[in-house]
């Protein structure tokens, strides 16, 4: 997966969280989790270079590091709620 950077596993389904592209791969994985099938791309206007994810509950939680973004003392940062 280019621009990788977190994975995130339910059951047979792992989620690629792909930072520069500000999207989510979602793949779905054979039963032995040894290859796996694109099934769908997420993007979200809020994405800005999210790194990881996280489940809380049924949502997926993203922290967006904003690499592209000069830090300032009030540079704004925030996690995204994917579902």
């Amino acid at each position: 997966m280019t621009a990788g950077d977190g994975l995130l596993r339910s059951g047979e389904t792992l989620y690629v969280v792909q930072n520069r592209l500000n999207r989510i791969a979602v793949l779905d994985l054979n039963n032995s989790g040894t290859r796996g099938r694109l099934v769908r791309e997420i993007a979200r206007a809020d994405f800005d270079v999210p790194t990881t994810a996280a489940f809380y509950g049924k949502r997926i939680y993203l922290p967006n590091a904003r690499f592209t973004t000069p830090p300032t003392p009030t540079t704004p940062y925030w996690v995204t709620v994917h579902r």
